[in-house]
């Protein structure tokens, strides 16, 4: 379940800010140092070095500005990017993964929302996010 109360605005992610800033979520971000694993058009899985859980991400560019979200607390509670979407952005730019464009119509914002296991007006979970969860049960033996 996600940390979200209810779904987020996909409002613009400033990262030039976070990186002119320093901030700990820049500093922090490492893509060279995180597992990074994708699924569906916009969702990642990220796991930090540092971390000690995976978070379900969520990024695109619409419009020549990146929107994104996460399920973590850093990007629920606090102004700006998280450390997870920092390490995306940097990924993207270091071209180790692809961010694709969203037009910003109702479809992508609700697979975005899904990516991060947000739910909109009670609609079940994204079938990629629980391909994967079923996946890794059974790559734990538990299934």
């Amino acid at each position: 379940m996600s940390a979200f109360p209810e779904p987020t605005d996909g409002e613009p992610v400033d990262f030039l800010e976070e990186r002119d800033d320093g901030t700990e979520s820049w500093t922090r971000a490492d893509p060279r140092e995180a597992l990074i694993e994708s699924f569906g058009r916009f969702g990642y899985k990220v796991t930090l070095r540092d971390g000690e859980s995976v978070h379900y991400c969520a990024l695109g560019i619409e419009d020549g500005e990146y929107v994104g979200r996460c399920d973590c607390k850093g990007w629920q509670y606090h102004d700006g990017p998280c450390a997870h979407l920092c390490t995306l952005r940097k990924a993207d730019f270091l071209e180790l993964i692809e961010i694709e464009a969203t037009d910003g119509s109702p479809d992508d914002e609700y697979e975005m929302c899904q990516a991060t296991g947000e739910t909109l007006e009670g609609e079940p979970h994204d079938t990629a996010i629980e391909r994967t969860h079923h996946r890794e049960r059974e790559v734990e033996g538990q299934i």
